[in-house]
């Protein structure tokens, strides 16, 4: 069960290329779903200062290949324009503003940063 990075992962997204975009795959469990909402909604009134932008947000139907996968409730795609824009806003006065209805919505969650290949 996580809901924050450790100081390690950071260290290995910041060694990433910093020009290139990043798509952050977000697999979310709720505790509070409605919380989770509050946070989701806020986060898209800033995100457009940050350069990103929802790709995808839906519902886990099922597992269809895999075993002993936590039971995701969602899946979240987001795009930015590279790394440093993520954590520019992860940092930033507005997001640490609201940040609590994270905290309060998530049971857990697996996020994976992403980059085309």
């Amino acid at each position: 069960m996580s809901l924050y990075p450790t100081e390690k992962q950071v260290n290995a997204l910041k060694a990433g290329n910093s020009n290139e975009k990043v798509v952050m795959l977000n697999l979310l469990v709720f505790k509070n779903p409605e919380a989770y909402a509050e946070y989701g909604n806020r986060v898209k009134t800033i995100l457009p200062d940050y350069s990103g932008r929802v790709l995808f947000n839906g519902a886990v139907r099922n597992v269809l290949i895999g075993d002993d996968v936590p039971k995701f409730e969602a899946v979240l795609l987001v795009e930015y324009a590279n790394h440093n824009k993520f954590l520019e806003m992860t940092s930033s006065e507005a997001y640490l503003s609201f940040h609590h209805f994270r905290e309060e919505g998530l049971e857990s969650q697996w996020l994976l940063s992403l980059t085309p290949f």
